[in-house]
């Protein structure tokens, strides 16, 4: 009997190809694209115009219309056959044209979509197709401002379809899926219900049988549910199936267990349709007090946020780059990822569901709104594409639909009390229609929302709205204090007990090209990135009330407007734009995973430069064991590890040192070069002395592989500076300016300066040197006035002129250096000196009018 069946199913099977019914195909190849900031050009999709233009210094990125076109020819077959466009993301106003004739458009950039261009097309015949793809700012459309690049272009997977006249519907919300819900699951039992909609585009009446046939985690068939319907000439019509399942084998992160739904449809013999989907069963809850409960489990959620882009393509990815990330997430340890801020590839959700990752998706409703009928018409369209595309994944178990709604709003001094007022009115009228539609499409997934540091989601209502509140927390990073991070917790948790509350957003910036034993706030260092990381897993960890937490982001992503350490870049990710992991990401293993790991910090920080012999080298451990060993040629040591950390500090001679990190059968290894600072000014023969001036942290040049080193102050015998102050735009923040430093690549280098300084001495050799001075007039509103050119009714020029002069050894070597006037403001300056020296090199800055300064030297002998 068995074997009976096997046979019939694989009959079906090939009779189905055999008459070559339903056909799904990529359609990405050889499409002409062109725009008014482009020239026709041959693209293959997924395809983004911005890949490049995003990340120019001083130049807005294209945001316009493109046009792909191409043609495409139809077999005369195809009378008989209704064909489709699957679209998977198209930024962010789409317009399909076929033969001239509009099909259809489509507004919002993250959902997939289908256009039936079955009457449109000439049998027997070329067709010529057009797609329009605006991603200019639109009023009517979210996301209309936030943090990360709008790309446009059809940058995702394109979709030719062919199916027979009668066939599950295809052109709707959904894209063609069809709904598997699980209305009630346990341990014991669970109950499954498959909805479809059948299509007859035939002018006739038709009967035909509608199976659904479920495959168990295995891949064994164990079920088969059968309707028979007589469909009318050109009716839509709704088919569903129920059944109850004995012992479900559970989907959960540790064994994320995946069914199978095929359902097809069979006329006079022969399958017409089949679609294909995974599910899962699995239950949760979120609760206010005691966290989040998945299967009746506890399970503290540890994960991130991801951004879609990536380091040269933009946002067109080929699918193999986002399974690489989600695999990376996994590899982690994390179990739960945030797509933020919008619905992602569907390739996501699958890998998300086949590795265990559960997930919060959203809509991209962020930072501001729009109070026009047309952006809540859209903003609720792109709500219900979501959920209905995407409704099978277990994994996803929040649906989104804000993200820090009120940011712009806050920060916006120029709109009056009742522009704010009605902003806020229409925010709040649309999470709820949001909510409303989210609950009526599926009742059993949370809703969520992000909220920033203010106080105005509380006393407007909004945050009453969704079942969990998601907090965006930057305690210790753009508001002070590492330790205010759990004290804000702890109120709103009092003040709102009844609430879920999830860590939506965390983490500072980091540079992997900047490095220090000594982290401060906004320095862009590894060091202080491990810092806020380590101190916010403990202050969540410990609260059994916060059910989870998500860092960001997982990788560095585009920002045009960005300019922090590297401009166009948020460098908040675990891992760089290319992937390459940071120091946290092992750390994150240290401090999730279960099976044995350990790891050498210091990937981006093996040279050292520490003060002699002395004076100790100090070298980090990421272990999730508790005890680890340090092994160097001569010595080793022991340590106990706290938070995943055992940090070493050991004298090491100067060069090369191997060291070796062990923890039971798992060992790491790592090299270290290390220089004595007191040995530096003697060694400018051989190698070249560069300083990072008024910083505590030292700089590498990824092209010349310089390091510039963390700067001292003078002392006899030596080199460093003599007077002057740490300049800071923030004292809250270590970074000079966050400026985007025009006309160099290093901007960290000239982003940090010492103001008011005296002088700059080397105590060296005799001899024929360069002496190179770099420097970036840090202030906007610096003067470029003439000094020298002063009328006599004026006794002292303007506050905002910054002019001085400098002289080597005695030796005036410019007068009135006015940056801004000379070189232009927030730019890099690099001025080089010959040098000869009887002994000594002193530097001075003689002060005109403002403060001297001075971001980098180099010092080399001839």
């Amino acid at each position: 009997m068995i074997f009976f069946r096997s046979t019939v199913v694989i009959f079906l099977f090939i009779s189905s190809l055999a008459m070559g019914q339903r056909q799904v195909q990529t359609f990405n190849s050889a499409w002409k694209f062109s725009s008014e900031v482009h020239s026709e050009r041959i693209v293959d999709l997924p395809h983004t115009w911005n890949a490049e233009d995003a990340f120019r210094d001083g130049k807005e990125y294209f945001r316009g219309k493109g046009t792909y076109s191409r043609n495409l020819y139809t077999p005369q077959k195809w009378q008989n056959k209704q064909v489709f466009l699957k679209f998977e993301g198209s930024n962010q106003i789409t317009r399909l044209y076929v033969n001239e004739q509009l099909i259809g458009e489509h507004p919002g950039g993250y959902t997939g979509f289908v256009f039936d261009i079955t009457k449109a097309l000439k049998p027997g015949a070329e067709n010529e197709l057009k797609i329009e793809v605006d991603n200019s700012h639109n009023a009517d459309i979210p996301p209309l401002d936030a943090d990360f690049n709008f790309y446009g272009g059809i940058y995702r997977d394109l979709w030719l379809i062919t199916t027979p006249k009668l066939h599950f519907e295809t052109a709707n919300e959904a894209a063609g899926n069809f709904l598997i819900t699980t209305p009630e699951v346990s341990a014991e039992k669970a109950t499954y219900k498959i909805e479809t909609r059948l299509v007859n585009s035939l002018s006739q009446r038709i009967s035909a049988t509608i199976e659904a046939e479920i495959f168990d985690p295995q891949g064994n068939p164990f079920k088969i549910l059968r309707k028979k319907i007589r469909i009318a000439p050109g009716a839509t019509e709704a088919i569903s199936f129920e059944e109850e399942l004995r012992d479900p084998q559970l989907w959960s992160p540790a064994r994320p267990q995946l069914y199978k739904a095929e359902v097809r449809v069979i006329a006079d013999g022969e399958i017409l349709d089949i679609l294909i989907s995974s599910f899962g069963f699995r239950w949760f809850e979120a609760d206010p007090e005691k966290g989040f409960f998945l299967n009746g489990i506890p399970l503290k959620l540890i994960g991130a946020n991801r951004h879609q882009d990536h380091f040269g393509l933009g946002n067109a990815l080929p699918n193999r780059l986002h399974q690489r990330d989600y695999e990376m997430i996994k590899e982690m340890g994390a179990n739960f990822i945030r797509t933020a801020h919008y619905p992602q590839d569907p390739e996501v959700y699958r890998i998300c569901d086949e590795l265990g990752l559960l997930v919060w998706s959203e809509v991209p409703v962020i930072n501001d709104v729009t109070a026009s009928q047309a952006y809540h018409d859209v903003s609720l369209r792109m709500q219900r594409e979501q959920i209905l595309q995407f409704f099978n994944h277990p994994s996803i178990i929040m649906w989104g639909h804000m993200n820090e709604i009120f940011i712009r709003l806050v920060f916006n001094n120029k709109m009056t009390e009742p522009e704010k007022a009605a902003k806020i009115k229409t925010s709040v009228e649309l999470a709820g229609k949001l909510e409303k539609v989210t609950k009526e499409l599926d009742p059993d997934r949370l809703t969520v929302m992000a909220l920033h540091e203010n106080e105005l989601y509380n006393t407007s209502g909004i945050a009453d709205i969704p079942d969990v509140i998601g907090w965006n927390l930057y305690f210790g990073w753009y508001s002070p204090g590492l330790e205010s991070f759990g004290k804000f917790l702890d109120q709103q948790h009092e003040r709102y007990p009844n609430r879920p509350l999830f860590i939506s957003e965390y983490g500072p910036g980091a540079d992997v090209r900047i490095q220090t034993t000594d982290p401060q706030p906004w320095d862009y260092s590894e060091a202080y990135q491990l810092k806020l990381h380590r101190s916010y897993l403990n202050q969540v960890l410990e609260r059994d009330y916060v059910f989870g937490m998500a860092a960001w982001n997982f990788a560095d992503f585009g920002s045009s407007f960005r300019q922090d350490a590297m401009p166009y870049i948020n460098q908040k990710g675990l891992v760089n734009f290319d992937r390459s992991k940071k120091d946290i990401y092992y750390y994150y293993q240290a401090r999730l995973l279960e099976e044995p790991m350990i790891y050498v910090a210091g990937e981006n920080f093996q040279e050292r430069y520490v003060e002699n012999a002395e004076d100790k080298v100090e070298i980090t451990i990421f272990s999730n064991a508790s005890e680890v060993t340090l092994t160097t040629s001569e010595e080793s040591y022991s340590a106990k590890t706290e938070d995943g950390i055992a940090i070493f500090k050991i004298p090491l001679p100067e060069g090369k040192n191997q060291v070796m990190a062990t923890a039971g059968e798992v060992s790491h290894s790592r090299t270290f070069e290390v220089h004595y600072r007191e040995n530096l000014v003697g060694r400018i023969g051989k190698k070249a002395l560069t300083i990072n001036v008024g910083a505590h942290v030292q700089y590498k040049d990824p092209v010349t592989g310089e390091i510039w080193i963390a700067d001292q102050e003078y002392k006899e015998g030596s080199f460093g500076y003599v007077g002057g102050e740490v300049f800071q735009k923030d004292r809250n923040k270590i970074q000079g300016t966050a400026s985007d430093i025009q006309g160099t690549e290093n901007d960290p280098l000239f982003q940090t300066m010492r103001e008011g300084i005296e002088a700059y001495k080397f105590d060296v050799e005799k001899g024929n040197y360069l002496v190179t001075l770099m420097f970036a007039e840090p202030q906007f509103n610096a003067s470029e006035a003439l000094i020298y050119n002063l009328s006599s009714s004026e006794e002292k020029p303007e506050k905002t002129v910054r002019s001085f002069d400098i002289m080597i050894n005695g030796r005036l070597v410019q007068q009135d250096l006015n940056l801004a006037r000379d070189y232009g403001k927030i730019r890099a300056v690099t001025i080089t000196y010959e040098v000869q020296s009887e002994g000594e090199i002193n530097v001075e800055f003689v002060e005109n009018s403002g403060a001297t300064l001075i971001s980098a030297i180099k010092l080399e002998k001839l």
